[in-house]
């Protein structure tokens, strides 16, 4: 019993090794232009991420930015609370002389 095939094998060797040639080729480029698609579609994941975090870390720095103000603020109003009433009037107001007249008080 002969069948037949629905692909035809060409009666030259020559020919066979080129037809596998060419269909190994093709395999190849397919390999690689897939490849090219991946590594376009990770650099973009890449770069949103890297937008994200760039995102976040200037918010984390603004943040960060107010705390140290409000910080320094009530730092600088508990110090003052400490200190001689009339002294921080006097600075305030600037009723003082020269340095000279600092030195000799």
């Amino acid at each position: 019993m002969l069948t037949t095939s629905s692909v035809e094998t060409p009666a030259n060797p020559l020919d066979v090794v080129r037809l596998g040639t060419l269909h190994g080729m093709d395999g190849l480029v397919r390999l690689e232009l897939t490849a090219e698609q991946m590594l376009e579609d990770e650099a973009a994941l890449l770069g949103a991420y890297l937008s994200e975090d760039a995102r976040q870390a200037r918010g984390f720095w603004r943040e960060l930015k107010e705390e140290v103000e409000l910080l320094e603020h009530e730092v600088g109003q508990w110090l003052l609370s400490a200190a001689d009433p009339s002294r921080v009037n006097w600075q305030d107001k600037r009723w003082w002389g020269t340095e000279e007249d600092d030195l000799r008080h």
